[in-house]
């Protein structure tokens, strides 16, 4: 798990986290097979399809737990 300080999207500062997977595929079809909501963004330095993005260390996708946290899962290249 990785965890960073962020700003994005907004005024506030914020803490990140985002756990590592192997197969980001397998893990976001698991996550919606019990119902989970994966987020997708169309903004300008960051773009999704099907719930993905690709940055230039990996793959990563965003959900939203109970607790209204935006939690990351991310791929490493």
């Amino acid at each position: 798990m990785g965890v960073s300080k962020s700003s994005v999207g907004t005024a506030d500062p914020q803490t990140q986290a985002a756990f590592r997977v192997k197969d980001l595929a397998a893990e976001l079809a698991d996550l919606r097979s019990r119902g989970v909501k994966i987020e997708d963004y169309d903004l300008p330095d960051l773009k999704t399809v099907d719930g993905v993005a690709e940055v230039p260390f990996g793959l990563m996708a965003w959900f939203i737990d109970p607790g209204k946290n935006c939690v990351g899962i991310i791929q490493l290249k």
